[in-house]
């Protein structure tokens, strides 16, 4: 019995490890053996002993020989069936049976073999490595794989948090933007821009915050410390500084140093003499010294003479064409030399509390100084004192270059004009407030302007005391004020750094000159003042442009009963403007130009408006409704051409696109149309009076009357083609491009929602229901597309042209918005209202990007000319812009340094 189960184990042994050839790996059944296997098996499990082997090693050796015999014709069977089906991998061995294979045919003499079972063995042996290396792989390529997840998700994270700090720092720099603060909002939008974002919407407002830098066309650096005084040459060509050693002339075309005067202390104060021959320098080396202006060789030392001790700080100095006077630092003493000699002529006290100031008026007759305590007046022949102005804390104070008037400043608020030598206050600006700090005559003497602490900027007649204009684009301390050479704009310097060109008629900024890191305490025009330049505190002085970078050309206001917030004005070059009693304007809004001064346009009474104006697209006719007639004239000339008469008073008027017929409209619901040469051909009248006409560029003539109808007319054959109800009486009409579709806005009397028309179905295809309150304007965009409107509750929406769905809708802090329009690469809506700025959108988002003060008076109407923007005030006021492309702005701002990098570390 123990030798039949030792065979059995044997049996179980040898065959666990085999592989069937159809692939299992049981051991096999006693049934299933072949036939010589299983006559072994059946010999070792023979019930009679002597049928059995002797013992397990006769047993042992049987089956290696009939083992070997099985698996030599298996190997032939197996490679036979791997080659009959194209060498399929799955057929060859593996596991148990290739590990018997292998031990047996170690065992089989050399050439036994065949050579495609040997080339069996070898492509099962080169699986097994390959299996063996996958399975030792597995663990590594498993770890590979957490890794790498681990590794993605890591870098997931890590873009999702630089997109996170790429959009903060756009948001961010949005935020400074709008603010004003655009030297912040450069640093942050630069940080987006560099991280990666160069959107639209991220570079249009880097380039606005850009821009101011770009109007820098030198700068010109301190020899040590900070930056006192800057001044243009009388002949513009050459630029004065004084710093905390020497003073300094430069050329000021190319901003290269052309010598250097010395003191070896700070020099607080330079100036030119009358005929711009010496310069005079005040240092705080106890000196004033006269200098050549065209060498800067030294040519007079002047020193307090009485002491002979150099004990004073000379802060302020001032020449006249006899004289040089200079002041202390803390305004306790004033001196006077003869400008030839260099003779001391005078020592005058001073009530020396901590403000030096001091002036010669235009004649030289008469020398003003202060400490701040009051003002102290000397006549120059006898320098005598002839005048005493209490201040109290006298702040800033300047001559009248025109007559002997002087305007004081003080700590309080108090802003007046004071006769000299009488010492009588002859006029009071203003009688409290903060500080003024700085204050200015103009050239000719008729403007005063004031600057006082918190910003505000204030600009007086100077011979009535009336207010003409205020600014407050500091919002900061202001150091001075000055005028051009013409009176028409003033330029202040601020702590806040920057320096403001502003003009006096609009009381608009002009341009914001920036740079600079630290407080601009005084800025000067050039002789032309077609350039500024600025010392500050930084070690730098500036020369800007002075021209905006942005507006073209801009018309004065006419006056605030303009009201032109209803009148349709076509988007095109030339537009006509009725202004009351003032008279019909129409410009060429390309070259800035009045083209033609025309009468005005007269109301129609009752509850009718008064007609618009009307212009050609070429610019050559105008038509004007006055009384109960239509006048057109010729342009530029303004001759008038024809009077077309109507029974009643005409309420509006309109050109057909591109050419000269001229459709009209009465109040008796008369509609006539009227061509070159020919007399006026009268269309069906309607039973109300018309308040809205508009010829499409088919020819049809589409009317609007007071019973809320709207006729579609064919003038050709005089026929109504379609005559429907409106939601309520309309006031203006905007068709798009091809025709199709028609916009109708409503009139004041009843305001509801704007109505879309399609004109090719004579059908309402409905109104565009969103905004609260009344809708100003709506006009078609991106190619007839979309609508765009602004209306009374701030905000700009689109539609959709084809079913007046709404879309998008753009929100301002504005009171009102009374136009809107697209940009023509379809990026951004700008939009005007109620506090005279323009919007801008970035469509992509809805996120409101940019703010650009365009009229002291609401936006009343925008569209754009060609790539740049035309904008209409309420005071009837019309000015073009350019807004340079931003990838220019980027690429030349990065060319010349001017980002990158905050102000003072360029």
């Amino acid at each position: 019995m123990e030798q039949r189960m030792d065979g059995w184990t044997a049996y179980r042994h040898l065959f666990a490890r085999r592989r069937h050839l159809r692939g299992a790996d049981r051991p096999a059944a006693v049934g299933e053996l072949s036939p010589e296997l299983d006559r072994v098996i059946r010999r070792a499990l023979a019930k009679k002993p002597d049928e059995r082997h002797p013992d397990v090693m006769a047993l042992a050796a049987e089956l290696r020989i009939v083992l070997r015999a099985q698996l030599r014709e298996q190997l032939r069977s197996s490679a036979q069936q791997w080659e009959d089906r194209s060498r399929e991998p799955g057929l060859l061995w593996a596991g148990g049976a290739l590990a018997d294979l292998e031990r047996w045919t170690r065992q089989f003499p050399p050439g036994e073999l065949s050579e495609l079972e040997c080339s069996f063995v070898a492509a099962s042996q080169r699986r097994a490595r390959r299996v063996r290396w996958a399975r030792r792989s597995l663990p590594v390529l498993a770890a590979l794989i957490v890794l790498g997840g681990m590794l993605l998700r890591s870098m997931t994270r890590a873009d999702m948090a630089e997109q996170a700090a790429t959009e903060s720092e756009a948001e961010r720099g949005q935020q400074a933007l709008l603010h004003g603060e655009s030297n912040d909002a450069v640093r942050h939008l630069e940080r987006a821009y560099q991280r990666g974002d160069h959107s639209a919407g991220v570079a249009f407002m880097l380039a606005r915050a850009l821009q101011p830098r770009m109007a820098e066309l030198g700068r010109l650096t301190s020899s040590s410390g900070r930056m006192w005084s800057a001044m243009f040459a009388p002949d513009g060509k050459r630029i004065l500084t004084t710093d905390d050693n020497s003073a300094r002339m430069w050329d000021a075309q190319s901003s290269q140093l052309l010598f250097t005067m010395n003191h070896g202390d700070t020099v607080y104060h330079a100036v030119f003499s009358p005929d711009g021959s010496r310069i005079i320098t005040a240092g705080g080396d106890g000196t004033v010294r006269i200098w050549n202006a065209a060498t800067g060789a030294p040519m007079r030392e002047l020193t307090d003479q009485r002491t002979r001790a150099k004990r004073w700080r000379y802060y302020a100095v001032a020449m006249s064409s006899h004289f040089v006077a200079a002041i202390d630092l803390m305004g306790r003493m004033a001196h006077v030399w003869d400008a030839d000699t260099g003779t001391q002529i005078a020592e005058l006290d001073n009530d020396g509390s901590g403000l030096a100031m001091l002036a010669f008026s235009a004649d030289g007759r008469w020398l003003a100084t202060s400490g701040s305590t009051e003002v102290r007046v000397f006549e120059a022949s006898t320098w005598r004192r002839a005048a005493t102005i209490a201040g109290p804390r006298v702040r800033s104070l300047a001559f009248d270059p025109t007559s002997p008037q002087l305007v004081i400043g003080t700590y309080d608020g108090i802003a007046s004009i004071w006769e000299i030598p009488g010492g009588k206050r002859v006029r009071s600006l203003r009688e409290a407030g903060e500080s003024v700090d700085a204050v200015a005559f103009s050239r000719d003497g008729l403007l005063v302007a004031a600057a006082s602490r918190d910003g505000t900027e204030q600009v007086w007649d100077a011979t009535s005391g009336g207010l003409r204009t205020q600014f407050n684009s500091h919002h900061n301390k202001i150091y001075w004020v000055e005028s051009d050479p013409s009176g028409s704009r003033m330029i202040s310097a601020g702590a806040d750094g920057a320096v403001v060109v502003s003009n006096v008629a609009t009381g608009m900024a002009i341009a914001r000159l920036e740079g600079p890191k630290c407080l601009v305490t005084v800025a000067h025009f050039d002789r032309d003042a077609h350039r500024v330049v600025g010392a500050s505190w930084d070690g730098t002085a500036r020369v800007w442009d002075a021209g905006s970078p942005y507006q073209r050309w801009g018309s004065p206001t006419i006056g605030p009963e303009c009201d032109t917030v209803d009148t349709l004005v076509p988007d095109q070059r030339f537009i006509a403007l009725s202004c009351r009693n003032h008279g019909t304007r129409v410009w060429d809004t390309a070259r800035g130009e009045l083209f033609a001064d025309l009468p005005s346009v007269t109301t129609a009474g009752d509850d009718y408006y008064s007609a618009f104006p009307a212009s050609t697209t070429s610019g050559d006719r105008a038509a004007i409704a006055r009384g109960n007639t239509v006048e057109v004239y010729a342009l530029p000339s303004g001759q008038l051409l024809r009077t077309i008469a109507h029974a009643a008073a005409v309420n509006t008027v309109a050109f057909a696109p591109g050419g000269h017929d001229l459709v009209s409209g009465a109040i008796d619901g008369a509609l006539l149309i009227t061509r070159d040469d020919r007399d006026g051909l009268a269309l069906p009248a309607s039973t109300a009076g018309i308040d809205a006409v508009l010829i499409l560029p088919d020819g049809r003539v589409v009317a609007a009357d007071a019973n809320s109808r709207l006729r579609v007319i064919d003038p050709e054959r005089s026929t109504v083609l379609a005559d429907v109800p409106a939601p309520s009486r309309v006031r203006l009409f905007r068709p798009s491009p091809d025709g199709s579709r028609l916009v109708t806005i409503s009139t004041r009397g009843k305001q509801t929602p704007p109505a879309l028309w399609a004109l090719d179905q004579f059908r309402l295809i409905g109104q565009l229901e969103g905004h609260s309150g009344r809708v100003f304007t709506a006009r078609f965009v991106a190619g007839g597309r979309q609508i765009l409107t602004a209306g009374a509750d701030g905000t700009a929406r689109l539609w959709d042209a084809a079913t007046g769905s709404p879309g998008q809708v753009f929100r301002g802090d504005s009171h009102f918005l009374a136009d809107a329009t697209l940009a023509p690469d379809g990026l951004l809506v700008v939009a005007g209202g109620s506090d005279g700025l323009l919007r801008f959108w970035d469509v992509s988002n809805g996120r409101l990007s940019w703010m650009l003060p365009a009229h002291k008076s609401y936006v009343v109407g925008l569209h754009y000319e060609g790539s740049d923007l035309v904008t209409r005030g309420f005071a009837g006021d019309v000015s073009r812009w350019t807004l340079p492309l931003a990838a220019k702005v980027i690429e030349t701002c990065h060319a010349n340094a001017c980002a990158s990098a905050t102000p003072g570390e360029q």
